[in-house]
């Protein structure tokens, strides 16, 4: 078994599911789909987004698109024990900084650390401060 490399973000997979995604996202998700898989709070978010959006043949497509196609294209890595070790430092050294950010995106983080992962995602500067207390690495497939 190949084991993921990549960790997508929620943006990526957002921008997979639009009906011109950016060229340089699918180039490189093409390139590496092997190596990509997606954390179990971004497949969390993605869920959520569907199920606030009003019933009807929108909802349906994206909801399948989420079951049929990227559900079963790229594994979804689990926020475990190790992940919640690493994310309360992680929060709790951006507390002594006084820096807030979203407790989704140092979820998120701390799954890409505890699995030796790259966190790709258009965001990236809302990972900047994690990156200053931590070992995340980071890219941005849309540049």
């Amino acid at each position: 078994m190949i084991r993921p490399y990549y960790l997508l973000d929620t943006n990526i997979i957002s921008e997979l599911m639009k009906q011109n995604p950016a060229q340089s996202v699918i180039e490189k998700v093409n390139e590496h789909e092997k190596f990509c898989a997606l954390s179990s709070t971004t497949w969390n978010e993605l869920l959520y987004g569907v199920n606030i959006m009003p019933a009807g043949k929108k909802r349906d497509f994206y909801f399948d698109t989420l079951v049929d196609k990227i559900q079963s294209d790229f594994e979804i890595i689990q926020y475990d024990n190790h992940a919640a070790w690493i994310q309360a430092d992680i929060r709790s050294r951006l507390k002594e900084n006084r820096t807030p950010i979203e407790f989704d995106d140092t979820q998120i983080a701390s799954i890409a650390i505890s699995n030796c992962m790259i966190l790709v995602t258009r965001n990236t500067k809302h990972f900047e401060a994690i990156q200053k207390v931590s070992p995340l690495m980071v890219e941005n497939w849309f540049e």
